[in-house]
C-alpha cells in the first residue's frame, strides 16, 4: 500500500536525521531511498521504539527527577525528529537541514541521562559528579556539531556531501545544476560536471548511474559551448554505460542533432520516448532532431508538445524560431516575449525579437534590438552580420562599414564576412573607430530613402546551438 511505504520512508529518515543529529558527519545529509523499503522501516521503527523503551525503563530503574527529565528530553528529540523528517523533505530537502531542531532536545537528553548515572553510580567520592557528566556530553556535542558547521550551514554543500556518498543520487547533481541553469550561467555546468567526475571518476566506475550523469552533464555544457563533438563523445558514452537513464538518452539525442546526424537522434528520441522517458527533455530533443532535418513543421508542433510537457527556455525559443521560418511573426513574438520579461539579458531571445521586427520592416526597432543582443552577448555573429544588412539597406553606409569591420574583426574564419564585405562596398584598407554607433541605447536613426541593392537575406532565426 502507498501510505505503507511512506510511513516506512518516514521512519528511515527520521532515525537517519536522529543520528546526523549526534555525528552529523556520519551519513549523508539527504539519503537516498533504501532499496528494501519494508526491511528499512521495520528496523527504524525498532531502533525508534527501542529508544523510547529503554529512557523510559532507565527513568523507572533510577526513579530520579534527573532521569526522567532526561527521558523525557529524549522523546521531545525523537518527535522533533519524526516532525523535521516531514518537513525537510521534497522541495525543502536535504534533510540534514533539520538536524539543529533535533540536536538541541537530543544533546540535552544525553547530558541529563548522563548525569543521572553519574550520580547513581559513581559514588559520593567523585566530586561534581553530574556538572562533570553532563559538561563532557554537552562538550561532545558542541565538537560534533561546530565541526560540522560549514556542511549545515550550506544546501549547496550538503547536496556535493551526498552525491560524494551517493554515487546514485540523481537528485543532487539536478540540484546542483538547477540555480545555474536558471540564472543561465551555462558556462558553469562544466565545472559541476568536472567536480563530480572527479568524485566518481568513469575509470573508476565505468556504470555508476553517478559517472553517466556527470558525463550527460558535461556533454549538456559542451552543447552550450558550440563543441558539438566532444559534447557527442560524452553522451554516446553515458548512453553506452547507463542505457536505462532517460536523462542520458535525452542528451543524446540533442547531441546528435547539433551534431548532424538528425535520423539517429530521431530515432534515438522516440525510442526513448516509447520507454517512458521524460516528455519534457525528450520532445524537445526531437524537435531539435526534426528541425536540423529540415522538417519544419513537424518540428514545430514537437516543440509545443514539449513545452505543454514543461520544458523551459530552450523548448519556447525553438518554438519562436521555428514559427518566424514559417512566417508566423505573430506566434513567434508570442512565445519570445515572456522569455524576455523573464530575463531582458537574454540575447538569443533579444536576436529573434530584433530579426521579427526586421522581417517587419521595423527599422529603429530592429536596430535598438540588434544592438541589445550584442550588448548581451559581445560574440552573437547573427546579430552583428544582420545589423550590417540592415544599416546597408536604409542607406546608412557609414554604421553598415563600421558594423562589417566589427564582423570581420570578431570572425574572421567566417565565410560570410568577405560576401558581406563585397556587397556593401566596405573600404577595408582604412582604420575605422565610433564612439556612438554601436551602443545598445543609442538613439533611433531614421531610415532614409536608398537605391536597395541585391544583397543576402538577414541570418536565421537562433535555435539554440548550433
Amino acid at each position: 500500500m502507498p501510505w505503507l511505504a511512506e510511513l516506512a520512508l518516514h521512519l528511515s529518515r527520521a532515525l537517519h536525521l536522529v543520528v546526523l543529529a549526534i555525528a552529523p558527519t556520519w551519513l549523508s545529509p539527504e539519503p537516498l531511498p533504501a532499496g528494501a523499503l519494508a526491511l528499512s522501516g521495520s528496523l527504524s521503527a525498532a531502533a525508534l521504539a527501542a529508544a523510547l523503551g529503554l529512557s523510559a525503563w532507565f527513568a523507572a530503574r533510577l526513579d530520579t527527577r534527573l532521569a526522567r527529565n532526561g527521558a523525557a528530553l529524549l522523546w521531545i528529540a525523537l518527535a522533533a525528529a519524526l516532525a523535521a523528517t516531514l518537513y525537510y523533505r521534497g522541495p525543502r530537502a536535504p534533510l540534514a537541514q533539520g538536524v539543529v531542531f533535533v540536536a538541541v532536545p537530543l544533546w540535552a537528553a544525553l547530558a541529563t541521562l548522563a548525569a543521572a548515572a553519574a550520580e547513581r553510580w559513581l559514588g559520593s567520592s567523585f566530586k561534581h559528579r553530574r556538572m562533570g557528566a553532563a559538561i563532557a556530553v554537552i562538550g561532545l556535542g558542541v565538537v560534533q556539531l561546530n565541526g560540522a558547521a560549514p556542511l549545515l550551514g550550506s544546501r549547496e554543500r550538503m547536496w556535493w556531501a551526498a552525491l560524494r556518498r551517493d554515487g546514485a543520487h540523481l537528485r543532487a547533481i539536478d540540484e546542483l545544476t538547477r540555480p545555474l541553469r536558471e540564472r543561465r550561467k551555462l558556462d558553469e555546468l562544466d565545472g559541476v560536471a568536472a567536480r563530480c567526475l572527479r568524485m566518481h571518476p568513469a575509470a573508476a566506475a565505468p556504470a555508476a548511474p553517478a559517472t553517466c550523469a556527470c558525463l550527460a552533464l558535461r556533454a549538456e555544457a559542451r552543447l552550450h559551448a558550440r563543441n558539438a563533438g566532444a559534447a557527442l563523445r560524452d553522451a554516446e558514452s553515458a548512453r553506452e554505460r547507463c542505457p536505462e537513464q532517460s536523462g542520458t538518452r535525452a542528451v543524446l539525442a540533442e547531441a546528435l542533432a547539433v551534431a548532424g546526424r538528425p535520423e539517429r537522434a530521431e530515432a534515438e528520441a522516440r525510442a526513448a520516448l516509447e520507454e517512458g522517458g521524460d516528455p519534457s527533455r525528450l520532445r524537445y530533443a526531437l524537435a531539435l532532431a526534426l528541425e536540423r532535418a529540415g522538417r519544419q513543421a513537424e518540428a514545430r508542433a514537437e516543440a509545443d508538445r514539449a513545452i505543454e510537457a514543461g520544458a523551459g527556455r530552450k523548448a519556447q525559443l525553438l518554438a519562436g524560431a521555428l514559427a518566424i521560418l514559417a512566417g508566423d511573426l505573430d506566434g513567434a513574438k508570442a512565445r519570445l516575449t515572456p522569455l524576455a520579461e523573464q530575463d531582458p539579458s537574454d540575447a538569443e531571445v533579444l536576436y529573434n525579437l530584433a530579426l521579427i521586427a526586421d522581417k517587419r520592416g521595423d527599422f529603429n526597432g530592429a536596430r535598438q534590438g540588434y544592438l541589445a543582443a550584442l550588448k548581451a552577448e559581445p560574440r552573437s555573429a547573427d546579430a552583428r552580420y544582420n545589423l550590417a544588412l540592415l544599416t546597408f539597406r536604409a542607406g546608412i553606409a557609414e554604421e553598415s562599414h563600421h558594423h562589417v569591420r566589427k564582423f570581420l574583426d570578431a570572425f574572421p574564419d567566417d565565410p560570410r564576412g568577405s560576401q558581406l564585405a563585397q556587397a556593401t562596398g566596405t573600404p577595408l584598407g582604412k582604420t575605422y573607430t565610433t564612439d556612438k554607433t554601436d551602443k545598445a541605447d543609442g538613439g533611433a536613426l531614421p531610415g532614409r530613402p536608398a537605391e536597395r541593392r541585391s544583397l543576402q537575406e538577414p541570418a536565421a532565426a537562433s535555435s539554440g546551438p548550433r
